[in-house]
């Protein structure tokens, strides 16, 4: 079986290369790293250093979660729409194999990524003569922990639907924008509004803030993280949250979209 994932592994790696995904972000990770540091560049200060740092990093982080959840997405839909599965599994490759050897090349393709951001914003922090925090490393960690649930999310609704309509699905249907709802239903129920259509509403997107899958579970817990770059000791404990939230929501993504790619007509 290693075989098989090893193969299977080196194959996407080559579908990445030919996408040009990973040069599409190489750009941008360029041209966006160059215009954010002219503040620094042409300042003294080391205050302004450190709005530049930060601003690079996140920015950066925000990218790369948005480029794993496309490359998650379109390694499944690629090999889904060209239907040249039936030859891959007639090898042999089960199913199983190819969808989690799949999964896997996209987490370290995340992996690899999220290290060249943290390396290069502690090369920018030596230059800049800002000190080098544990912070960096906790965003760092973080932020490929959600980038795999972000993975295994587009990886099911790719094998379920069309990609424009996966892309459309989660944007529309995500639980930072039901629990928004929720909280403006709750603060006209508590301003004096007693419709029962409002109160049905309320309890609706609370249930869809329960049954849809949080980008990031703990976010609001370490939002001080991302903006001082400093981090309490205490504060560690929400990686492993949030590692056991993203392993739970992998594992429901993979076997649901396993049960959905074994009943594909073409294979």
């Amino acid at each position: 079986m290693s075989v098989l994932v090893r193969a299977n592994v080196l194959a996407d790696f080559a579908f990445y290369r030919r996408s040009r995904l990973l040069l599409a972000f190489a750009i941008l990770f360029v041209l966006l790293t160059c215009l954010s540091a002219l503040p620094a560049i042409f300042s003294e200060s080391g205050v302004e250093s450190f709005r530049s740092l930060q601003g690079i990093f996140s920015e950066l982080n925000g990218m790369l979660l948005f480029l794993a959840g496309a490359v998650g997405l379109f390694v499944i839909s690629s090999h889904l729409r060209s239907r040249c599965l039936k030859m891959v599994f007639t090898k042999p490759c089960a199913p199983s194999v190819w969808l989690g050897s799949a999964f896997l090349s996209a987490v370290l393709v995340s992996l690899f990524l999220n290290t060249v951001i943290l390396a290069s914003t502690v090369v920018l922090s030596l230059i800049w003569h800002v000190p080098v925090r544990a912070a960096l490393i906790f965003i760092s960690t973080d932020n490929f922990i959600t980038s795999v649930g972000i993975i295994a999310y587009l990886m099911l609704l790719a094998m379920l639907l069309h990609p424009a309509l996966a892309v459309t699905f989660i944007l529309i249907f995500n639980a930072e924008l039901f629990y928004g709802f929720q909280v403006w239903t709750q603060g006209a129920v508590r301003a004096g509004n007693s419709s029962l259509y409002l109160r049905i509403l309320e309890k609706v997107f609370h249930l869809f803030y329960l049954v849809l899958p949080m980008v990031n579970a703990y976010g609001k817990e370490i939002e001080k993280v991302n903006v001082s770059l400093r981090v309490a000791d205490g504060e560690w404990k929400y990686l492993v949250y949030s590692l056991g939230y993203v392993l739970t929501l992998s594992a429901f993504c993979y076997f649901l979209a396993l049960l959905a790619l074994q009943r594909k007509r073409h294979i």
